[in-house]
């Protein structure tokens, strides 16, 4: 079932936390853009091979079997929701969409410059194509654009993942912290008094830790 969604907040990092906790994303990050720059090398010689001597052979459908199949280190999943999905299609693929024509595309050699390495001091990073992560100064800011199940998405992309554990590790302290806020199109529709605003989806800092030491009592 199609659900739209968005989310998005600020979440301000004890001053002794923010610059390793930036580091520590670039490391994660740039280390995926490397093994993923090896994997799109690796497909593209699969799909050369497949294709070979085949007339009109479909390239983006062999692509999306082949992250749907397994094949490789990917597990059995849809094929948008396999590990590097977006950034492997779009090394891939590198066509306007609005004027080349899906069918028979054939795959273009992946550069290792569509897999770009961040530097330490950057200012931002994207999570597919779904989410951004910000860095300004200790604030971190987190964004999802609004689309069809995009906050779902966004959660279970690699980077994500790693962003949200690293949060649940920070050692909160006071004046440190702050939430995420969202919304979705159900919510929105909602005719009842006070119904339809947007909703917190995460909280952090010192306020969340007393409050889950609240819960833990029962």
């Amino acid at each position: 079932m199609s659900c739209s969604n968005w989310e998005r907040g600020e979440i301000k990092l004890p001053s002794t936390a923010a610059v390793a906790f930036r580091h520590d994303m670039v490391n994660f990050y740039n280390n995926r853009m490397t093994i993923l720059f090896g994997k799109a090398q690796g497909v593209y010689t699969y799909l050369k091979a497949q294709g070979k001597g085949k007339r009109n052979y479909d390239y983006e459908e062999a692509f999306r079997k082949f992250m749907e199949s397994g094949s490789g280190s990917y597990g059995r999943v849809d094929a948008i929701d396999a590990e590097g999905y977006d950034e492997l299609h779009d090394a891939l693929f590198p066509y306007d969409q609005k004027h080349v024509a899906g069918k028979n595309r054939k795959p273009k050699a992946p550069k290792k410059n569509q897999f770009k390495h961040l530097n330490l001091s950057t200012k931002g990073m994207n999570v597919g194509h779904e989410a951004s992560i910000f860095f300004k100064g200790r604030v971190l800011l987190w964004s999802v654009s609004e689309n069809n199940h995009s906050v779902e998405r966004a959660h279970e992309h690699s980077v994500a993942r790693h962003f949200f554990k690293r949060l649940s590790e920070v050692n909160w302290t006071r004046g440190s912290g702050g939430e995420l806020v969202g919304n979705d199109e159900y919510n929105e529709e909602s005719r009842e008094s006070g119904g339809g605003a947007n909703y917190v989806t995460a909280r952090y800092g010192q306020e969340q830790k007393v409050i889950n030491r609240a819960f833990r009592r029962f």
